[in-house]
């Protein structure tokens, strides 16, 4: 599994753990000892992608994946509306990201860009809309030959597809070929019973990660059990990216090195 951290070109606010242009931060990053990098970007349109590119070559790094959730408050993206102008802006927002991810192989996340139930006039809809937009996603992964991780979140982000059951099931009835499950520390706090049982059965189905303390704080300054929750996903044999979705504080630099520290050391205690 590889431990990676977060980055945003926005400089506000303490979420995610690095915050500025990628020249400044991604050298940071790499000083700190990570060797991958969850860029969360607004619109792939607007940013320069051959510099970042060529910073992470120089640096040493891998962009393991992508966050997406800014554009739904902003510009009210997303998968399942009504408006089918609406959820093509959402694909094509998210074609672009996959074009960024591209070079690394990376994953795309969708998560808030799903949308809610507000979105649309009943259930029957949200799932109808879904399932279109995914498969069109789907194929456009595999032709940039990229991921997409379909987050799960939690109650008060989304009415459905919110526990790993849920989740493992939807995949099963249908036949996506580049989609797999997200998991999240945080949401899985809200929503599973059992975590170590849930992960357990969805051997298979995941694709990604976030790692975050049940305060959003760095691994290890809450009460969030990590260890049950990593030896489940090495249980089923997942060898993909812990994303360190967490805040920023005391600052940036003491959120970055405690994180990489403590989830060595975790890593280093799993049977």
């Amino acid at each position: 599994m590889i431990i990676s951290t977060t980055g945003t070109a926005d400089g506000n606010g303490t979420f995610l753990v690095y915050h500025g242009p990628y020249r400044e931060i991604i050298p940071r990053m790499a000083a700190c000892g990570y060797k991958g990098v969850e860029m969360h970007i607004e619109d792939s349109v607007c940013i320069l992608r051959d510099e970042l590119w060529e910073l992470l070559r120089a640096y040493g790094m891998r962009l393991t994946s992508i966050g997406t959730g800014a554009i739904y408050g902003k510009r009210h993206y997303n998968l399942v509306d009504s408006d089918s102008s609406i959820r093509q802006a959402a694909i094509g927002h998210l074609r672009h990201h996959m074009i960024t991810a591209q070079p690394d192989h990376g994953l795309v996340i969708i998560g808030l860009i799903t949308g809610r139930m507000q979105d649309c006039t009943c259930r029957e809809e949200f799932f109808w809309n879904l399932e279109e937009s995914l498969y069109q996603l789907d194929q456009l992964a595999e032709s940039y030959d990229v991921q997409l991780g379909f987050e799960l979140t939690n109650r008060y982000e989304r009415e459905y597809l919110i526990r790993i059951a849920d989740g493992v099931e939807y995949l099963r009835s249908h036949n996506y070929k580049r989609i797999l499950l997200h998991l999240d520390t945080v949401h899985m706090n809200i929503e599973e019973a059992d975590i170590r049982q849930a992960i357990l059965g969805a051997k298979g189905y995941v694709g990604h990660v976030h790692i975050a303390d049940n305060d959003r704080w760095y691994p290890g300054h809450g009460h969030y059990p990590f260890l049950e929750t990593l030896q489940a996903l090495k249980d089923i044999g997942y060898e993909g990216t812990l994303a360190l979705e967490t805040n920023c504080l005391p600052s940036e630099e003491i959120s970055a090195i405690r994180s990489l520290e403590n989830m060595r050391t975790m890593l280093g205690q799993l049977k």
